[in-house]
């Protein structure tokens, strides 16, 4: 396995890997199930960071080429000659535009990157999900949990009803009703987080390896995480300045005959944008007259810091056709992992018995504290507080934006939510070299293409405004305006006459 390479060169190291493997298995050189060098073996034999090595083998396996095995190895992909990279043409972007050549990475892999790199020392990090941590009520909890097991002592710590705890559904009820959502407790299962009730949705209204979903591209990576290991087909649908395309929707249903609809209305996660009423509206409109029922996700809809809320697609649901996922992890508390799911009472008995296969039941002790902490009275103070510091840390990371960025990026600011999403120019360096390059300056931030089921995006990020305090995320704005400007000095991307950068109000 010969590998030469050029310091000079305009390429990226790990893409200049990537190149030459690539050719070795095409050519026959290295056969099918051929063991690749271990990453930190061939890194020191060529010279470069591990990283770089990491990032070729990635490379080659999201183009099918390779395959990994924990704890053996990367082998060349079995019958490579007669594969293709995209098997099913669902998968192929389906508006214009090109999809990048291969996901450098894979969505399993950025949670478990983003991860690793919220606990690094002296990282600043802009790649996770999860909220501030100087913002989760610990005190309030502790007492919650304390009243909880002096109240009910050992039944806290038993076995609870697959359904979830009844006054917690029944308090989620009344929560529900002041959006105009009246659901009755029975219909509401409790999961263990938002991801739960949306992988028990999918579990029930899909079948492995022959369903079709329809998904928002960009998407919310967990839930390109869940199809892709239950090897459902993803049709991606783009998303505007408005929210959900409903125009290519309409037209694309009839052609893949999908078995449900996945979309986040408010505070869309990766973009931020808000779907207007009339999208919703229409969106409605298209899955009752096709019969494909609807999963929305309402994980960011308390995180609201201006304009007026917008009704939920379940609340001006007339046809029982939306099922609709939210949680606490995202506005509250993301440890104790309470989610819950509202699906019509047939449907509910089977997503019910697949929970209970699943899981048995979402811990008991948890439930009953939180329901403690929400009839506490303090659920409202914290969300107002949060809404202040959130909206104050969104402005803080754009007015650093506008300091610190090249002029060529563009991005819009989200009405609420937890996400600024920035688009750089396609004909300069990728979302992935700038990621390689701003390791250099200890940022990170989550690459655009694990959020798309197309393959696009190879040239956009998404940056979390919520998790680091203002000086902090200015700082970091600072370092990543850096990197990018030193990448862009030896890439130099053609910027359109007069072109402007896009900040607008969603």
């Amino acid at each position: 396995m010969s590998i030469q390479l050029s310091r000079q060169a305009d390429k990226p190291l790990y893409l200049q890997v990537a190149d030459q493997l690539r050719g070795q298995i095409e050519r026959g050189e290295l056969p099918p199930h051929t063991r690749l060098q271990a990453s930190r073996t061939l890194a020191k034999k060529l010279n470069v960071n591990r990283i770089t090595v990491v990032n070729a083998y990635a490379e080659l396996e999201a183009e099918g080429l390779v395959v990994s095995r924990v704890g053996s190895g990367t082998f060349v992909a079995p019958d490579v000659s007669d594969s293709t990279p995209l098997e099913n043409a669902a998968t192929l972007p389906l508006w214009p535009g090109s999809a990048a050549p291969g996901q450098v990475w894979s969505p399993n892999r950025m949670v478990a990157e983003m991860t690793r790199l919220a606990h690094m020392p002296g990282v600043i990090s802009f790649a996770g999900g999860a909220p501030a941590d100087e913002f989760l009520p610990v005190n309030e909890f502790r007492r919650a949990l304390n009243e909880v097991l002096r109240r009910d002592g050992s039944q806290a710590l038993q076995y609870e009803q697959v359904t979830g705890y009844p006054p917690l559904r029944e308090t989620i009820a009344r929560y529900l009703s002041h959006q105009n959502i009246q659901v009755k407790s029975d219909n509401i299962l409790i999961t263990a987080g938002c991801q739960q009730a949306l992988d028990m949705a999918l579990r029930v209204l899909t079948q492995n390896g022959t369903s079709v979903l329809m998904v928002e591209d960009p998407c919310y990576l967990g839930l390109l995480d869940i199809i892709n290991y239950r090897r459902i087909t993803p049709v991606a649908i783009p998303v505007d300045e408005h929210g959900l395309r409903v125009d290519w929707l309409e037209q694309l249903i009839p052609r893949y005959r999908p078995q449900l609809i996945y979309v986040t209305p408010s505070f869309h996660n990766p973009t931020g944008v808000t779907m207007s009423l009339e999208r919703r509206r229409a969106l409605l409109e298209i899955a009752i007259r096709s019969g494909v029922p609807i999963l929305e996700d309402t994980s960011y809809d308390g995180l609201r810091y201006e304009g007026d809320p917008l009704p939920s697609l379940k609340s001006l649901d007339t046809a029982d056709i939306v099922l609709q996922a939210g949680g606490f992890s995202k506005i509250l508390v993301p440890g104790i992992r309470i989610g819950y799911l509202i699906a019509p009472r047939l449907l509910l008995e089977r997503i019910i018995a697949t929970k209970q296969t699943a899981d048995i039941f979402t811990s008991s002790l948890n439930q009953r504290a939180l329901h403690a902490y929400l009839q506490s009275g303090h659920f409202a103070e914290h969300l107002q507080q949060v809404r202040q510091a959130y909206r104050a840390r969104r402005d803080a990371m754009l007015v650093a934006m506008e300091q610190h960025f090249p002029a060529e990026a563009c991005w819009r600011c989200p009405r609420g939510g937890m996400y600024i999403w920035i688009e750089m120019p396609s004909d300069g360096p990728t979302a992935t070299d700038l990621y390689l390059a701003a390791n250099n300056y200890s940022i990170a931030f989550a690459i655009g293409a694990v959020f798309s089921a197309s393959g696009s995006f190879s040239h956009a990020m998404r940056l979390n405004f919520v998790a680091n305090p203002p000086a902090q995320i200015e700082e970091g704005i600072r370092r990543l305006g850096k990197a990018w400007k030193e990448l862009l000095a030896r890439h130099p991307a053609t910027v359109v006459p007069g072109q402007q950068r896009a900040v607008h109000i969603l």
